[in-house]
């Protein structure tokens, strides 16, 4: 009888223990991963960036940026684009973007007026849409917002002050003829740039002759082969803007390849890894940028708040670790270029 209680109780016992220990095992695993099980919005959101292309240093940089961001913020970051700098690869591959029903969309238009009926029906559809690095027509995409590297005036202002201080340094007066090498004849922010460079040069600098700009595309080689032959055809070029990561060491490795580094006066919007080579050679000797890892990062966090808040209004923002970001007029603005000197520049890792 002893027997059959103690094996009734073990029996008993048994199922208790079996029981308790299942129950814990499902707390754990449900404490384990609370993201996924709760299916909260912060674990399905899905952020599409798309650069203008991908394989350059520059956007590889705002790619990592965006990519930290994400992880920070346990959301999914689909970074891609296409491999040339062609607006209909980016249309292509925003609508699989919307097919696929991503949450917001933030593109660095090649072409903004040709995408901008793209981004249209994006947000006509209810999809968050937004732009960055180069923008795109406000009215005519319905973008949200526009997170810039810094004001275009700002940009502008910078570019023509180095060139003046440059010359000085070389002993110079800022005259005689100037050539700038830009991008692509669509990209808006270079665009914006050249406007504002030119108003200034007119008003305070009207003895600087600016030749033809170069449009050599997002093109290092062909930045390069372009400045050459503006150097055979004018010989008494005083200084040259590169406004793009590939424009200002193909400007200045043609410079330097003519043998007139330090007489031609190279300055641009360059990375410290692709512009290293040329400011110890003497090619150039100043440039400027953004921190492009930073305007990736901050792309994201603003792609974020637009999607949880549904709008940035103007103000002054904490963004992750970017502090005191402004928003004034549907733009996002990370704030004033860095200037790049032999002294500074290998503080730089982008």
């Amino acid at each position: 009888m002893k027997n059959a209680y103690t094996s009734s109780l073990y029996l008993i016992l048994s199922f208790i223990s079996l029981s308790w220990f299942l129950g814990c095992s499902s707390e754990t695993e449900q404490g384990s991963s609370p993201i996924e099980e709760s299916g909260t919005p912060e674990a399905s959101l899905r952020i599409g960036v798309m650069p203008k292309l991908v394989g350059i240093s520059y956007f590889e940089a705002t790619g990592k940026g965006a990519r930290e961001a994400g992880e920070e913020l346990n959301i999914n970051v689909h970074y891609d684009g296409p491999t040339s700098a062609i607006h209909e690869d980016q249309v292509r591959m925003l609508n699989t973007w919307m097919a696929q029903d991503f949450d917001v969309l933030a593109v660095a238009p090649n072409d903004p007026d040709a995408i901008s009926s793209t981004l249209r029906s994006a947000a006509r559809e209810d999809f968050t849409v937004m732009t960055w690095d180069t923008d795109a027509s406000p009215e005519n995409s319905r973008r949200q917002i526009f997170v810039n590297q810094a004001s275009n005036e700002a940009i502008a202002d910078t570019m023509v002050n180095i060139m003046i201080e440059g010359l000085q340094e070389q002993g110079k007066t800022p005259a005689g003829k100037f050539l700038i090498v830009s991008g692509t004849p669509t990209a808006s922010n270079q665009n914006i740039w050249i406007k504002f460079m030119k108003a200034r040069i007119e008003k305070e600098y009207p003895q600087m002759l600016l030749l033809e700009t170069l449009m050599p595309g997002e093109d290092q080689s062909k930045a390069q082969e372009m400045t050459t032959a503006a150097l055979n055809s004018h010989g008494d070029i005083a200084g040259i803007w590169g406004l793009t990561s590939v424009a200002v060491p193909g400007a200045a490795k043609a410079v330097g390849d003519a043998g007139k580094s330090g007489k031609i006066f190279v300055t641009g919007v360059g990375l410290p890894s692709s512009m290293k080579p040329f400011v110890e050679n003497g090619s150039c000797s100043k440039f400027a940028l953004w921190n492009p890892v930073d305007l990736g990062y901050l792309t994201v966090f603003v792609a974020h708040h637009l999607k949880a808040k549904g709008e940035l209004s103007d103000g002054t923002y904490d963004f992750g670790r970017i502090k005191g970001v402004v928003v004034k007029d549907g733009q996002a603005i990370l704030g004033p270029p860095i200037v790049f000197t032999k002294e500074n520049i290998g503080d730089f890792n982008f």
